[in-house]
């Protein structure tokens, strides 16, 4: 008998009623999370005075040169470019830190490791100063306004939550297949690399999509830390249809969609993997 025929709670014990509570209620969490979606592909297809007529109303004359509109005044292939270097650069060192860092901590290859681990998750409860960054780009390091001191703010950001997430995953591996390959010769480093690093896909795809999906939603860091604006990052152009006054919502609403959209693509890739690896994170941590 299997684990899912003895568990009292699994799907296959609901009867037809507890089916149709437990599917209506999920229809109605996704209706909620698509509402939004839908009201800003509604409000970017519709003109200035139909959305002032009728904001949340069903667009009657779609008008699709909103979006060849603001693909021009957002220059967005310059600044979806300028948005891959700056957050891939940092989500790839953020990656590369934190798979790095939890190998030897979660196979306790050094006396201190576990606490140094104490000592990684304390600081996971303890606030980001933004006078203290900005003093430490600008006084110490002496790179404040230019695209580095964003790659460093963004790379150190969340550092210390995927560590705490690789280590999870790592303890799900058996220490026997690089003990095994020690045994046939390999290094510290190339155990790792050959073993170790090709099982935790799932880990580092889910790890990589939410921070990049961090970095390029990230609208105040690019406005602090870049100062010349033909450097900054795509999200940055959603202040462009914002007044003091008054506000263009279905070309801010265009705006929103072109910035959502290859986050939206590259997270239908990679959800097998987002899955699975959160699945075996939170097994053991």
């Amino acid at each position: 008998m299997t684990l899912l025929h003895r568990s009292k709670g699994s799907p296959s014990q609901l009867n037809g009623w507890q089916k149709f509570a437990v599917y209506a209620l999920l229809l109605i969490l996704a209706l909620i999370m698509l509402y939004p979606i839908g009201l800003v592909l509604n409000i970017s297809l519709k003109s200035t005075a139909e959305y002032y007529a009728d904001p949340i109303g069903l667009v009657q004359q779609p008008v699709f040169e909103n979006y060849v509109i603001v693909f021009k005044d957002l220059q967005v292939l310059q600044k979806f470019f300028t948005t891959i270097f700056l957050s891939g650069t940092a989500t790839i060192i953020t990656v590369s830190a934190a798979a790095l860092a939890a190998y030897p901590i979660s196979r306790m290859h050094f006396k201190a490791a576990k606490y140094v681990y104490a000592l990684i998750l304390a600081s996971m409860f303890f606030p980001s100063s933004l006078i203290a960054n900005i003093t430490l780009m600008k006084d110490i390091l002496g790179i404040y306004g230019s695209p580095l001191a964003l790659i460093l703010i963004w790379s150190i950001g969340g550092l210390q939550l995927y560590t705490f997430m690789f280590v999870g995953f790592l303890k799900q591996i058996p220490r026997e297949l690089e003990e095994a390959a020690v045994m046939d010769g390999a290094g510290y480093f190339k155990a790792y690399i050959k073993v170790v690093l090709p099982l935790m896909k799932p880990i580092i795809a889910t790890v990589f999509i939410l921070k990049i999906i961090g970095t390029w939603n990230d609208f105040l860091s690019p406005y602090i830390y870049i100062s010349n604006p033909a450097l900054r990052t795509l999200s940055t152009g959603l202040y462009t249809y914002m007044g003091q006054f008054s506000s263009k919502w279905n070309y801010l609403s265009v705006s929103i969609v072109l910035v959502a959209l290859p986050m939206v693509i590259l997270y239908l890739f990679l959800q097998k993997y987002i899955i699975e690896g959160i699945a075996a994170g939170a097994i053991k941590g």
